[in-house]
């Protein structure tokens, strides 16, 4: 069966260009542009090319080394922003975990993991002075407020 389509732009050379490229602190997606291709492409190939795959890994850990170096020259005295290289190696590429994989997922339980018990209570407002009843009415207002922001 002939395939149809747009012909690849995949060169063999591109193993040894994206090591090259990720080697100086690129992320595969920023790698593309340079190559002249989308981004989509480059995940393409890594599924069609095992050579590539394989260069991807290279690169993605030769573009640790090098922002792990930097960050290490800034920890010795070298000038630099740690903050910058710290985004820099949570967040190379949307591929590598999920887009901004700096992001925490927080879970509560109750004791032994259990789910957490809620309690409600009905409070009878004619039952309460007025200074209650008005301290009632803030709260309440502030909440929606905090809410609303």
């Amino acid at each position: 069966m002939k395939r149809t389509g747009r012909p690849t732009s995949y060169r063999p050379e591109f193993c040894e260009r994206i090591v090259a490229l990720m080697a100086q602190g690129r992320s595969l997606d920023g790698c593309a542009s340079l190559l002249g291709v989308h981004p989509d492409s480059l995940y393409e190939w890594q599924k069609v090319h095992p050579e590539f795959s394989e260069a991807v890994r290279a690169g993605r850990a030769a573009a640790t080394t090098f922002w792990e170096e930097r960050l290490l020259d800034i920890a010795n005295g070298g000038s630099g922003s740690a903050q910058a290289i710290q985004w820099a190696l949570r967040n190379r590429s949307k591929a590598a975990s999920g887009w901004h994989n700096d992001a925490q997922r927080l879970e509560h339980s109750g004791p032994e993991g259990a789910p957490v018990q809620v309690e409600a209570t009905t409070i009878d407002a004619r039952q309460l002075t007025l200074a209650q009843r008005t301290a009632l009415k803030d709260a309440l207002l502030a909440a929606r407020g905090a809410a609303q922001r």
